[in-house]
């Protein structure tokens, strides 16, 4: 794993040995092994390395071919040894040999297909000296990032936004349209991001550069992901028992003793098992890390839900003896305090409460010495999926006797399961949408969920491109596979994510979920292998019958992630009241954020917590994430804020 980055002069003039320093000084969190600068004519490269890998002792980036080529990696590599037979290395040598050198002799072999043989993540640079043009690619599911900022004079890639800032030429400047769209739930493309001029290299992808053109090409495109189709239920659970085992073997590759993120889900209880099992073979153990609420909550569990996974990963442990369970509570930093930190910390929106609650977590397990740690991320849309779109699939293609089968054994979800997976997917969007602004009144699409201000969204015109782009109206897609794959492709943004965690804490998350081999697999095979009889998540549970306890694998309860967040922010709500009233004095968070809604609420704050799946929990739950939004807008506007008085003007 490594920070890279690299700069390109298109009129052929040197990179300042200033600007490139500064960047690497950004980069250095990434890698904190070593960092080296390299300068070649017009263009500069800098490689920050951190040893994750036993392979990376031998690591000696930037790495130059035929005294033409640069090439950077930033990444891991799954199948080595398929790879080393391909171009004609032996299983003794690879041992010697980094996952970078794998790669580029694969690319001197093969070019640009070299990408599509690798499994794994990988962000890639490669600059032809000779040709003047720079390549950058990225991972076919996006687990590695690269950002850029392109301008008619110079070119510039980096693996974060923040080194790029550390160019004299690259403004931070925020990109008011897309703040709006990410508010308004109207997730950010997977190539653009929070800032002006600052855009992600797209998953699966590589961008050209060659003096004033770049030109983007796909090398991998989910939607063309073949059907996978066996003879009877059986193989399929063989197959994908394979591929899982496959992928977390994979993922375990590490200097040091992996760990695990568990709870009492199918995704994290599958892989940890997984694991223990694997690293049983050499006697050792697997340390899981779970998070769980503050000491004397006693919130009940409900029909749908539960809040405390203790007593589900406590049962784990005992059906599986080589899991040792830790269990992490949340530090006593306040939450402002802990928001702002983590806002700072990854410069990203969304999800406060639950990223706030995992920086104690990924602490505990960095203090443990794990460098290394396996997470259920995405599962839900690939290994553990619901299968709930079989329901649309039999009423379009006529099997409605199967449906009213499957709807009649869906027990008391089954009146939900003919609204939202029957009679929903069938309406009109034009339909849908007024049907949707009825049930609303006058609040907007957003209301339950964020506190954009409704000034704010109108002069950067929202709701126009949602109608226009069929966005953020909740629409449900007819072809449930695609819906998927909408999702994992807006998940590739949590790469940002796992880069920050990478820095701050030494620790590379790893998803076993969103290994290549599972998604492919979990994406072509038929709908039924999900759902069956009115059990839900069907493969899955199959998969793992000998392996869970039952207690766990055929639970059909919701964990909550920090499932004491009412107690706690009801315990700091005077403190947050003093924040709040703080930020509002920033002009800009005022103008963007609704401040007197804030207030509000905090100000009507209820005596007990709301009832599940209610306006009212909607509401509360922003308070976290307005914090965060606030704090966001803050450091922007107390470093180097420009608002665009051209391109990015409201009107």
């Amino acid at each position: 794993m490594s920070g890279i980055a690299a700069v390109v002069t298109l009129d052929g003039s040197a990179v300042p040995r200033s600007d490139i320093e500064r960047m690497a000084n950004v980069l250095a969190p990434h890698g904190p092994d070593r960092q080296k600068i390299l300068t070649r004519g017009n263009a500069a490269f800098v490689f920050c390395l951190h040893k994750l890998t036993p392979e990376d002792t031998f690591e000696v980036q930037p790495l130059h071919l035929a005294d033409r080529f640069v090439f950077l990696f930033d990444g891991r590599i799954d199948n080595r040894l398929e790879l080393g037979n391909i171009i004609g290395i032996s299983t003794s040598e690879l041992n010697s040999i980094p996952d970078s050198m794998i790669v580029l002799r694969l690319f001197e072999r093969s070019g640009e297909r070299a990408f599509d043989q690798i499994l794994g993540a990988f962000a890639i640079i490669i600059m032809d000296l000779k040709e003047g043009r720079l390549l950058c690619a990225r991972d076919h599911l996006g687990l590695r990032v690269l950002h850029y900022h392109s301008s008619r004079e110079r070119f510039a890639v980096a693996t974060t936004p923040d080194a790029l800032f550390a160019l004299s030429w690259v403004p931070r400047t925020l990109s008011k349209e897309n703040l709006a769209d990410a508010l308004a739930g109207r997730w950010l493309k997977y190539e653009t991001t929070l800032y002006q001029d600052i855009f992600r290299v797209p998953p699966g992808s590589t961008i050209h550069v060659c003096g004033p053109t770049l030109s983007k090409r796909q090398f991998w495109d989910p939607e063309g992901i073949a059907d996978v189709r066996f003879r009877n239920d059986h193989d399929y659970v063989e197959a994908f028992r394979e591929r899982l085992d496959g992928a977390v073997r994979a993922n375990l590759r590490s200097s040091r003793l992996p760990c695990a993120t568990i709870t009492g889900g199918l995704d994290s209880s599958s892989i940890a098992v997984v694991a223990a099992d694997i690293l049983a073979i050499n006697g050792n153990r697997l340390n899981t890390f779970t998070s769980v609420p503050m000491a004397g909550f006693t919130r009940a569990d409900l029909r749908g839900r539960y809040y405390n996974e203790t007593p589900y990963v406590r049962a784990i442990a005992e059906f599986n003896g080589n899991i040792v369970p830790h269990f992490i509570t949340q530090s006593g930093v306040p939450i402002p305090e802990r928001i702002a930190e983590v806002t700072r910390m990854s410069g990203l929106l969304g999800g406060a409460l639950n990223t706030s609650w995992g920086v104690d977590l990924y602490a505990a397990a960095r203090s443990a010495g794990h460098n290394v740690i396996l997470g259920g991320d995405m599962g839900n849309e690939t290994m553990s999926y619901y299968g709930w779109g079989l329901f649309t699939e039999l009423l379009l293609t006529g099997h409605w006797l199967k449906l009213f089968a499957e709807i009649r054994v869906s027990g008391y979800r089954w009146r939900r399961f003919v609204r939202q997976m029957v009679i929903r997917p069938l309406i009109p969007v034009p339909l849908f949408r007024r049907y949707k602004q009825w049930r609303r009144g006058k609040n907007p699409a957003w209301h339950n969920f964020s506190l954009l201000h409704p000034e704010f969204a109108a002069q950067t015109r929202v709701i126009d491109r949602a109608a226009r782009e069929h966005e953020f109206f909740d629409h449900l897609l007819r072809d449930s596979r695609l819906g998927r794959i909408r999702d994992l492709r807006m998940y590739c943004g949590s790469a940002d994510w796992y880069a920050t965690i990478r820095a701050r804490f030494g620790l590379d998350i790893r998803s076993p979920a969103f290994d290549r081999r599972i998604v492919e697999f979990c994406i072509g095979i038929p709908q039924n292998q999900y759902l069956r009889q009115g059990r839900d998540r069907w493969l899955i549970r199959r998969a793992m019958e000998d392996r869970l306890p039952d207690v766990v694998l055929n639970n059909k309860k919701c964990g909550i992630p920090a499932g004491d967040w009412y107690a706690r922010l009801t315990q700091q709500r005077n403190h947050i009241a003093q924040e709040v009233k703080r930020l509002a004095q920033n002009p800009e968070i005022a103008s963007i954020l609704d401040m007197q809604r804030f207030n509000s609420i905090l100000s009507n704050w209820p005596d007990r917590q709301p009832a599940e799946y209610t306006r009212e929990e909607h509401e509360l739950y922003t308070v976290a994430d307005s914090l965060g939004v606030a704090y966001f807008i803050e450091g922007i506007t107390g470093k180097n804020y420009r608002m665009l008085q051209s391109s990015n003007k409201l009107v």
